[in-house]
């Protein structure tokens, strides 16, 4: 028997059923099956991937359509084929996101005492620009002081947080600032208690356990299907998790238990994974 998870809702981008778009699942299969081998994907390859996670064939291809047109993307034709390969842009956003998963998992890393702000100047940002912002902001890990100042706990995400100014068209500056609290004004905590939310974090944590502890597949296209949906599902729960540092973190943190089975499940499903992938990279028509 096998049981599929359930919906992990953050504040993401999502259908109006709360699951993940075709287009966001598809940057996660890209993300994790495609960049590691740095080759040519076909069409077909992609669409197939997309199908085992529930996703029908027009759906898929629009998907690929509209990730090439923003960018991720650059298709080359093949007789009646087209082959993909991962655009610079689109690799650079990938990496960064890759790091800022990484990271996610030290929980037992030292905090140096040090914040990152960046402080926005100029004319205010239109709706779409500022959603766009806040959305990359997020996912980085950054916390709201006010309309135009954010803040990180975690230096190491300002490779992310660079990436993600070159790609939104600011209309004024950036100003990014290494920054620790004035003796006497707001402790740390405070500042935590400031700018994050850690009550959405910890639910949506349990909520990730809540879905995964327990799946099992039942053959090689349900564990293709499980682990890739497991790595979509970690990285838009930080969207809603700045992955704090422990000692900026309330006790008995569900973040540990979380990140844990997200091991647990990956190293149990990945060979099994690893196969089916492998299956529709060898099934893609060749021209």
């Amino acid at each position: 028997m096998s049981r599929s998870p359930g919906v992990v809702v953050t504040a993401t981008r999502r259908r109006a059923d709360g699951g993940p778009s075709a287009r966001a699942l598809l940057i996660s299969v890209i993300g994790q099956w495609v960049m590691p081998g740095d080759e040519p994907v076909w069409n077909a390859t992609l669409v197939g991937a997309l199908e085992a996670l529930g996703v029908e064939e027009r759906a898929a291809r629009q998907a690929i359509n509209r990730t090439s047109s923003d960018g991720w993307l650059e298709g080359e034709s093949v007789g009646r084929y087209t082959r993909w390969r991962i655009s610079a842009h689109g690799r650079r956003l990938l990496e960064t996101a890759s790091d800022r998963l990484q990271r996610s998992f030290r929980l037992d890393r030292g905090w140096d005492g040090h914040f990152l702000l960046l402080v926005l100047t100029g004319t205010a940002l239109d709706r779409p620009t500022r959603d766009r912002l806040a959305t990359g902001l997020d996912f980085e890990g950054f916390g709201t002081l006010s309309s135009s100042v954010w803040i990180s706990a975690d230096r190491g995400a300002r490779p992310g947080l660079e990436a993600l100014l070159e790609s939104v068209a600011l209309p004024g500056a950036a100003l990014v600032f290494d920054s620790t609290t004035v003796e006497g004004a707001e402790t740390p905590a405070e500042v935590v208690a400031m700018a994050w939310d850690l009550d959405s974090a910890a639910v949506a944590h349990r909520a990730f356990v809540s879905a995964f502890a327990g799946a099992d597949p039942s053959d090689e296209r349900e564990a293709f299907a499980l682990s890739t949906r497991l790595a979509h599902e970690w990285r838009h729960l930080l969207s809603v998790d700045p992955a704090l540092p422990a000692e900026l973190l309330p006790a008995d943190w569900p973040g540990a238990r979380a990140a844990e089975l997200f091991h647990r499940c990956r190293a149990a499903w990945a060979e099994p994974a690893r196969g089916y992938y492998a299956r529709l990279v060898d099934e893609a028509p060749a021209p």
